[in-house]
């Protein structure tokens, strides 16, 4: 019985290590719109507010590489939650639409960004291979 709960054991903490930002980063969590030459904004919709504005700082640094730059200015950027309403499965629940335990807080992170080949003068720009390294390594992504 003991190998049994020690078997148990060790696949539940394996099962809970695989879980964090490795599997919250991928496309379904991530959109992008461009909206002008060099010009794009990038949502990132999960997680936990601090972890969610990271992951979305990562995105628009991936997107900058992609697209053949090396630095990007952050023009605006708006962080917030949304609710969504999870119906309870309850019979007895079915008129509360408002009862706290079925609403879902979903973090989201949005900036605007300006994709550029080098620092501006008198601003700040990200350099985008330093920011995509270092928040991969941190959250251990290894895409």
């Amino acid at each position: 019985m003991t190998d049994f709960i020690r078997i148990l054991f060790s696949a539940l903490l394996i099962l809970l290590a695989s879980c964090g930002a490795r599997s919250l980063y991928n496309s379904s969590h991530y959109s992008e719109t461009k909206l002008g030459e060099n010009l794009m904004r990038v949502t990132f919709r999960g997680g936990a507010h601090p972890l969610s504005g990271e992951l979305c700082l990562l995105r628009c640094a991936e997107l900058c590489r992609q697209s053949g730059f090396t630095h990007f200015e952050v023009v605006d950027s708006e962080t917030g939650s949304s609710l969504r309403n999870n119906p309870s499965p309850y019979p007895f629940h079915r008129h509360y639409y408002q009862d706290d335990p079925f609403l879902t807080d979903i973090p989201f992170v949005a900036k605007t960004i300006r994709l550029r080949n080098s620092d501006p003068e008198g601003g700040f720009a990200y350099e985008a291979s330093e920011i995509e390294a270092s928040l991969k390594r941190k959250y251990e992504i290894t895409e």
